[in-house]
């Protein structure tokens, strides 16, 4: 069968110039005992439809990473910086949702970490190469465990969101979303991309994960993150809340360990936290030719905060369905959405080759991944997912 399929793949690059360029791609490729990471990006150019490069956007203040807009409101019942405010709470499906006054302020998932909350309004940019500014008043914080919504009172509820939304206007104290953005070109940390790199490797420390043997770091990749690496640098190495005396991050395993952020992009889709937004896309048998592109629908579904998964091997716009990976065992690219940008692009963070690191600019492929209007794209076309932590 592999024979077969090879030879397919091969009478496809002549008949599909484009599929010739995702079959090239190079990245996290896994496999050793680090489990490295599994990225495999785009090896050059861009698709039809992109720019090359990145356009020089500079947020304001000239400075990558992230400007709070405006004077911090007045402490009153429905402001995002009031510390002791009464909360209704309500449940919709999974998720229980905050209110103020009638409007929605928090979000909590259950067997999540992740807590979406309403906050300042922010506007963050990367000054080198940020092709769109992302101005939100969504904060992204973490629970010490999972949400239950069936044990866990409203009375914890309340306090803990009065705790993170004083955070929330107090500087000194960055949310996820603020953490990912110290990472990118020009950015106070400023990490390169290696592959195979973990956080611990960025770090240069020890890793004794609860799944196997004590990890040494490999010195040679100090300072440098892959895809997955970024992300569980991100969410489980930085802690970006405490509460009670407790750290607020995503605990890391290595393989697929319940309550935990595994290694690969793949088991982060597959065995992560929190819940599935977007289920694996594939071509369903007998539709027309798969558009990768993620629907209106899809779209609407997914916040700032939950991780964007990539087939970058295979672009579904001009390839068949025998040529794709029809399964989540494809995933090979992992990022994070930040939110809508200037331009009303979907644009996500993560680390890549092309890119020498963490980047939401446009080198080697716009940082988005909804379709424009003439659905082109290097990565609307190959998004495959979308899980929220």
């Amino acid at each position: 069968m592999a024979t077969i399929l090879a030879a397919v793949r091969s009478f496809a690059t002549v008949l599909l110039p484009g599929f010739a360029l995702a079959a090239s791609l190079t990245g996290c490729l896994g496999g050793n005992e680090k489990i490295a990471g599994d990225e495999k990006e785009f090896a050059g150019g861009n698709e039809a439809g992109e720019t090359g490069g990145d356009e020089a956007t500079t947020p304001p203040g000239g400075e990558p990473g992230v400007e709070v807009g405006g004077e911090e409101p007045e402490a009153q019942s429905a402001g995002p910086c009031a510390k002791m405010a009464a909360f209704k709470f309500a449940t919709s499906g999974d998720t229980v949702i905050a209110s103020l006054d009638g409007a929605p302020v928090a979000w909590f998932t259950h067997g999540g970490y992740s807590v979406r909350m309403a906050g300042p309004s922010r506007t963050f940019g990367a000054a080198s190469t940020s092709a769109a500014t992302v101005t939100t008043t969504t904060w992204v914080r973490t629970l010490s465990e999972p949400f239950d919504a069936e044990k866990t009172s409203e009375e914890t509820l309340s306090a803990w969101l009065n705790a993170a939304r004083g955070v929330n206007c107090d500087a000194g104290t960055e949310d996820v979303l603020a953490i990912s953005y110290e990472y990118v070109e020009g950015g106070k940390e400023d990490a390169r991309y290696a592959l195979g790199a973990d956080f611990h490797d960025f770090l240069g420390i020890d890793w004794d994960p609860i799944d196997a043997k004590n990890i040494l770091p490999d010195l040679g990749l100090e300072g440098a993150l892959d895809c997955s690496g970024y992300m569980r640098l991100v969410w489980g190495s930085r802690a970006n809340f405490s509460f009670e005396g407790k750290d607020a991050s995503i605990p890391l395993s290595l393989k697929s360990v319940a309550g935990h952020l595994p290694r690969t992009s793949e088991d982060m889709y597959r065995f992560g936290t929190g819940k599935i937004v977007v289920p694996f896309r594939t071509q369903p048998a007998g539709a027309p030719a798969f558009q990768g592109a993620p629907t209106l629908t899809e779209l609407a579904s997914i916040e700032p905060g939950d991780l964007v998964f990539f087939d970058t091997e295979c672009n579904y716009a001009i390839a068949t369905a025998l040529l794709c990976g029809k399964s989540p065992t494809a995933i090979s690219h992992v990022g994070m959405f930040v939110g809508r940008d200037s331009g009303g692009n979907y644009r996500f963070i993560s680390s890549r080759s092309t890119a020498n690191g963490p980047t939401v600019g446009n080198t080697g492929g716009w940082s988005i991944f909804n379709a424009g209007a003439d659905g082109t794209g290097s990565y609307p076309q190959r998004f495959r997912g979308a899980r929220r932590l």
